[in-house]
């Protein structure tokens, strides 16, 4: 059974209430997103090794291959039926490119950063900065407005964001009461790198959902990610310890990719449905996931940063503009 591909061009609606469906199934697709990369973070978290950039560029080659299975089989599938399933020309090499900034300056700094400062706290400050990456870069290359509410919800979610941030400092002790000053100020430089480059990434893939399939804008994106982070990889590290991995930690690793691969395509459904802005606010659910996640799954202590930065988040995306 094949997965059903939007309509090609940007989604035309005659009816308030056929735009309210869209609106909301991109809320859904936008909230299905944020399990999927939390489900996916929690897998990248046990996967992590502290201070190893080497093996971060062997997971995240391994996290791509789930993504690209499956946006190949759409556009294969679309191509077979005839319908449009590739993007023009003048398109391959700005995807090739974004899907270089995604991988190398989103996932693979990403990884590095769990290993360093842990799930709890790479994940908020990664948010911080896609919401303001996007946000900006949505403004200037979409012309996508940011109202007085938009505006007042991002700084309740940014606010709740300081606060996972504080609460992160207590549940990630374990982690970072046996690494350096250095390793620590690492991590936050590597997760504020993913989240610039996420939120970049965000916006060109929002701007080509709009008019093309969202595989044909997402498989090259997951090329990418397997051909070049796969290359990077065996040109970094040495092949015994490549071909030493695990059954186990493969698993885990093709676990984290598959949970990515559902999230990606949601993710970019939602994008041709809704705001870069909403989009990701409305991801960033899962920060309170992720805090949630490393108090039930790795043992890190709940705090009352934590409970607080759930509630400031809710409230976030209560006050979040829904025209």
């Amino acid at each position: 059974m094949s997965i059903p591909e939007p309509a090609t061009s940007d989604i035309a609606l005659d009816t308030p209430e056929e735009k309210h469906s869209h609106i909301w199934f991109g809320v859904i697709c936008a909230l299905v997103a944020a399990v999927g990369y939390t489900c996916a973070n929690i897998a990248l978290r046990q996967s992590a090794r502290p201070g190893n950039l080497e093996w971060s560029m062997w997971i995240t080659a391994h996290k791509a291959i789930p993504a690209t299975l499956l946006t190949w089989t759409l556009v294969l599938n679309n191509y077979r039926k005839g319908r449009p399933a590739f993007p023009p020309k003048g398109l391959l090499l700005p995807l090739i490119a974004t899907g270089f900034l995604m991988q190398f300056g989103g996932n693979m700094m990403f990884q590095f950063a769990l290993g360093l400062i842990g799930l709890a706290m790479t994940v908020p400050m990664t948010f911080a900065m896609i919401l303001t990456a996007g946000a900006v870069s949505s403004r200037l290359f979409l012309g996508e407005p940011i109202t007085l509410r938009t505006l007042l919800a991002m700084s309740i979610l940014m606010f709740a964001v300081s606060i996972l941030s504080m609460g992160a400092g207590e549940a990630s002790e374990s982690i970072l009461k046996t690494a350096s000053r250095a390793d620590i100020l690492l991590g936050i430089l590597s997760a504020m790198i993913s989240g610039t480059c996420y939120g970049l990434s965000g916006t060109v893939i929002r701007r080509n959902v709009k008019n093309l399939p969202v595989s044909a804008t997402l498989f090259l994106i997951s090329t990418t990610g397997t051909v070049a982070m796969t290359t990077a990889a065996f040109l970094s590290n040495p092949l015994e310890d490549l071909l030493a991995t695990t059954p186990k930690e493969v698993v885990i690793m093709q676990l984290a990719g598959i949970f990515n691969a559902m999230a990606f395509y949601a993710i970019g459904t939602a994008y041709r449905h809704l705001a870069v802005t909403q989009t990701n606010m409305l991801n960033t659910t899962q920060i309170a996931m992720a805090s949630v996640a490393g108090v039930v799954v790795f043992a890190e202590p709940m705090t009352i940063w934590l409970i607080l930065g759930v509630v400031f988040t809710m409230i976030g995306l209560y006050l979040m503009e829904r025209r």
